[in-house]
């Protein structure tokens, strides 16, 4: 009897361990599969809890509905909430400061025109800077002074102030701003009204 010929196992145990590895393989695919399932329902379910919270959906603006950041709202009063003759008021003083910016370079009085009291306390200060402002000779540009009013108030006198603020600048220099009350001075029987510039104070805190 040659032993190398023996075979223990029958034909039923041969196609029984040929069976096994195949059913081995189905079990793996539908485990891979159930896995895969769970993973996908766990990211719909993180996907659900983001969108909903206190059971109010989150908005989530698209690129079209998204609002922009917006600059902060002046809180100057716009121009419509002066009257007409306030404006007219603030428009001769702005007048009158443009007038001394172009005063500032050169020390020149005639500069300030009319837009100015000869006998007003600015202009009589003015009168005292004016022979250092011209050997000084700063020259063109001129300074500028921005006024942003925010009232105009009645004085004593029929005088009128138009408070804010006013920024002084120029060219290669620093910015400055002040809090002032212009005080201005009608010029009698003018029609349409005209005012001067009396004085500048700052404004009281």
């Amino acid at each position: 009897m040659s032993f190398n010929s023996f075979d223990p196992l029958g034909d039923e145990e041969r196609e029984w361990l040929r069976a096994r590895p195949q059913r081995s393989n189905v079990r793996r695919m539908w485990f891979a599969v159930l896995v895969l399932v769970v993973i996908l329902i766990g990211l719909w379910w993180l996907i659900f809890r983001g969108l909903f919270q206190g059971d109010e959906l989150t908005k989530v603006p698209t690129p079209s509905t998204t609002i922009s950041a917006q600059p902060p709202k002046s809180t100057q009063p716009a121009a419509s909430s002066f009257s007409s003759a306030e404006r007219r008021q603030i428009s001769d003083a702005r007048e009158a400061l443009n007038a001394w910016g172009e005063f500032a370079v050169s020390g020149d009085l005639s500069k300030l025109g009319d837009t100015f009291w000869k006998e007003g306390l600015q202009y009589q200060k003015l009168v005292k800077e004016a022979p250092g402002l011209q050997s000084k000779n700063s020259g063109p540009p001129p300074y500028k002074f921005a006024l942003t009013p925010s009232q105009v108030l009645d004085a004593s006198g029929g005088q009128r102030i138009v408070r804010g603020t006013v920024k002084v600048s120029r060219p290669g220099e620093r910015t400055q701003s002040f809090q002032w009350d212009v005080y201005l001075r009608r010029v009698p029987d003018s029609n349409p009204e005209q005012w001067r510039l009396w004085t500048v104070a700052n404004t009281p805190k």
